[in-house]
């Protein structure tokens, strides 16, 4: 009867929950997924209705991502609006669902609950007292000769025990240890921790090979910190352009803190030449020189950007320009620098490409028609931003860089 009425009262409590959360859904527009999941603790149904509730705060967190983009008003909210009350209304109707089924166990408990008092409240009192009393009694009668035989047991034990040793003399206990000397002990842990210290410190000087901290780039008296652009996860377009596309970004917030701090650390007017490497392909120095120009044009100053990485260059691929022109024509006097410029989606910045590959990059770099190209630049030009080549693999971009301001 305790067991049938402990298991009565835990689908009551079920059941109040169930209505607890289906009002709460049902009275909130916003609903906070994270007040339900703990109220399904421990529940015979939070696999099934966890699994509902996920559902619908994967829908919301959707939601929220969009708007970050969209209007309440756009068709993307629309379509994730509807299928949020969709997965509301398959909730509420499981929901519904569990709390019949709990009705039917609840009616099946209180028959079987009626149907034991019935037959026990028939038996006359004396009987069932006396099968009480004599239940404790046979209880007792068990326990009291149990003990009684292992009390048998043990004396008939002791009393064939005899001993094979027999103490002449009583051992002398010392008030100190005679061995191992604690001192020398000590001494040695002391050496072998130095000796294994200095041993993980070379190791850790050899080993390290990256920057782990912005610490290691701004001390000894290295230039200043312009900016931390943080990792991008997710897919980045062919055009590596990312602060037209999200402008609101943080890495958009990280080109545009660049920005300020390019304009604080050299606020002399003129027009200004940028010069972006890395130390081996691969780092980044494209997406940087792509993504700058187009954050500093958004503030209405003409920039362009050359690609004279011509070894390996990339930045005609992100745009589809073709690469028949650009640097490489233009410095071997083929093509005017006119016929070289390239238009970019983005108001006030373009590209010049580096064009075929030549035989002699470095020295093409080096000429002098390369340094009256930059100044041919600056007089149509605010901001010109250069992608270097490595400077880890080849030493064409250092020329370029001391020029740079």
């Amino acid at each position: 009867l305790d067991n049938i009425e402990t298991e009565l009262i835990d689908l009551e409590l079920e059941s109040s929950m169930l209505d607890d959360i289906e009002n709460m859904i049902a009275n909130k527009e916003d609903i906070d997924v994270y007040n339900l999941l703990p109220a399904l603790t421990g529940s015979s149904f939070q696999d099934e209705i966890s699994r509902l509730v996920n559902s619908l705060h994967e829908l919301l967190a959707k939601k929220e991502e969009i708007l970050y983009t969209a209007t309440p008003e756009s068709e993307a909210i629309k379509k994730v609006d509807y299928q949020i009350n969709v997965q509301k209304k398959l909730l509420v109707a499981s929901i519904q669902s569990l709390s019949k089924k709990l009705d039917l166990k609840k009616q099946t408990l209180e028959s079987k609950i009626k149907e034991v008092e019935d037959k026990f409240y028939n038996l006359p009192t004396q009987e069932l007292e006396y099968a009480r009393l004599l239940r404790l009694f046979t209880i007792n009668e068990k326990f009291y000769t149990n003990l009684l035989e292992k009390k048998a047991e043990y004396s008939i034990s002791k009393a064939g025990f005899v001993s094979k040793n027999m103490i002449l003399e009583s051992a002398t206990v010392p008030t100190s240890p005679i061995s191992p000397d604690s001192s020398k002990i000590i001494a040695l842990v002391l050496i072998i921790a130095f000796f294994l210290s200095v041993a993980m410190l070379v190791t850790s000087y050899l080993l390290h090979n990256e920057i782990t901290s912005v610490n290691e780039l701004t001390s000894g008296g290295r230039k200043s910190l312009l900016g931390i652009i943080p990792s991008y996860t997710k897919d980045i377009p062919v055009s590596q352009l990312l602060v037209d596309k999200h402008p609101k970004s943080l890495i958009a917030e990280a080109f545009r803190s660049i920005r300020t701090n390019l304009h604080t650390s050299n606020s002399d007017p003129g027009p200004k030449v940028i010069a972006i490497t890395s130390t081996v392909s691969g780092e980044g120095k494209t997406f940087v020189a792509i993504n700058l120009s187009g954050i500093i044009a958004f503030s209405d100053k003409k920039v362009v950007i050359l690609d004279l990485d011509l070894r390996k260059p990339k930045i005609h691929l992100g745009f589809n320009y073709d690469n028949e022109h650009g640097i490489s024509t233009i410095l071997s006097g083929k093509d005017k620098l006119e016929d070289c410029i390239n238009k970019s989606t983005i108001p006030n910045m373009d590209v010049i490409t580096a064009g075929p590959i030549p035989p002699n990059p470095s020295e093409m770099i080096l000429s002098q028609q390369m340094q009256d190209l930059i100044e041919k630049l600056k007089l149509k030009y605010d901001m010109i931003v250069i992608d270097n080549p490595p400077v880890g693999i080849v030493t064409d971009g250092i020329s370029i860089i001391q020029q740079a301001d």
